[in-house]
């Protein structure tokens, strides 16, 4: 009788824990949804919450003075040719990306 009780009462105990931890997400001001371009999510000086696989790091091979958008599109096209199996590029602002895959 007492394994009995004592195998409930974990059961309930496992199962409030794993509520607990699906209902722990809670939307604040930092949260956003990233946008594609070109088949790859952009992340523009903040990081996915996903566990993601580093594949590497891009630069930018000349000091440039384009608009943003010359310089994502230049980011987002030398990732794809470099790392074909990538899924999301983390600019940083400063000339420079880190290309990742999620798991």
């Amino acid at each position: 009788m007492k394994k009995l009780t004592l195998g409930i009462a974990i059961g309930i105990v496992f199962t409030a824990m794993v509520g607990m931890g699906i209902e722990g997400y809670v939307v604040s001001k930092q949260t956003a949804n990233a946008e594609k371009s070109e088949n790859l999510i952009v992340f523009t000086d903040s990081k996915p919450v996903m566990e993601y696989e580093y594949l590497g790091t891009i630069k930018m091979a000349i000091a440039w003075t384009g608009k943003y958008y010359e310089v994502r599109q230049y980011m987002i096209k030398t990732a794809k040719k470099k790392y074909p199996n990538a899924e999301a590029v983390i600019l940083d602002g400063g000339g420079s990306a880190d290309v990742i895959k999620f798991k």
